[in-house]
């Protein structure tokens, strides 16, 4: 086994990727803990937090409409640009709106191929292996800046329920799907957990950084982990994923994938930042329920579970 399964640990459910990866590698997660609802926010927004907190992105735009679809991409002022459907669902790059356009995360070259594609993404629904059938309709595109890129790595930071605190989770091998790292190459995933009480400290980060294989972009990353602990703390995160953290081709290292989950919990002081939530993204009847501080969770078919705890779900 590999990663914090080795100590036989449970984690509470993570931003989509990390949470699959983790699950699957982690017996000892149970369906009760699956069901913790977390909150998910756009791509988009998390790279707005971690642009705000310092932390070196690609440039992007966000349009809901064509016509703003090419307007970002004219304010980006390149040639090389990539328009993602920002829709709350993994795999995104291997799916397929019902407009009849494969793949919601396209390379593009021109303002007007931007508009075109906008065209067939925006006000459609995008179906991945994760969002089933039903698919996620896609209101917004981002238009991000194309680096090109001469490593990728792996970062996150999850919560440990076995130390009761963070977590950090490294490898060299990133920009693709880790779970199949975890299952092919197990000793390239790296985890430190972090004392919550003491915090992490910048010498931490860089020995983790040497440790995972940054090598010469150590003192970069040990930064970059730095900004995203704060980001982690201040924010009541559940979840920060960075895949890929790559360098490009000058020598810098961009975070040009984020997905950050929050508590749920925190909700009473995070005002702000719950109000992002896109109830579009997700059952029309959690959403209902929410409004009436009701814990629902819609299960497959016509099943809900309704209950004060999920552990007393399982159990009835």
């Amino acid at each position: 086994m590999s990663l914090l399964s080795k100590c036989g640990t449970c984690l509470g459910k993570q931003s989509l990727q990390a949470g699959d990866f983790l699950r699957r590698i982690c017996p000892a997660v149970s369906a009760a803990s699956q069901q913790v609802r977390n909150l998910s926010i756009h791509e988009y927004m998390s790279m707005k937090i971690l642009q705000d907190a310092g932390v070196p992105v690609p440039k992007f735009a966000v349009a809901s409409t064509p016509k703003e679809a090419r307007a970002a991409a004219e304010s980006l002022e390149s040639k090389d640009m990539m328009i993602k459907a920002q829709v709350l669902a993994g795999g995104r790059g291997k799916g397929y709106f019902d407009s009849g356009l494969k793949a919601g995360v396209k390379m593009i070259f021109s303002p007007e191929e931007a508009e075109q594609l906008a065209e067939k993404m925006i006000g459609f629904k995008l179906i991945t292996k994760q969002t089933g059938e039903r698919g996620r309709i896609c209101s917004k595109v981002m238009i991000s800046q194309r680096l090109f890129t001469r490593r990728e790595f792996y970062f996150a930071i999850v919560m440990d329920r076995a130390t009761q605190g963070p977590a950090l989770i490294g490898s060299s091998q990133g920009g693709v799907n880790i779970e199949d790292v975890a299952r092919d190459s197990p000793d390239a995933i790296k985890t430190l957990p972090i004392n919550i009480e003491k915090g992490l400290t910048r010498e931490q980060c860089l020995k983790f950084a040497t440790d995972v294989g940054f090598e010469d972009l150590s003192e970069q990353a040990a930064d970059i982990m730095v900004k995203l602990y704060a980001i982690f703390l201040k924010k009541d995160a559940t979840t920060v994923e960075i895949n890929p953290l790559a360098e490009d081709s000058s020598g810098h290292l961009y975070c040009v994938d984020a997905k950050l989950n929050f508590d749920d919990n925190a909700d009473f002081r995070q005002k702000e930042l719950f109000a992002l939530r896109d109830w579009s993204q997700e059952d029309e009847r959690e959403h209902e329920a929410s409004k009436l501080n009701i814990n629902y969770i819609q299960l497959d078919g016509n099943i809900g579970c309704l209950v004060n705890g999920a552990g007393l779900a399982m159990s009835t």
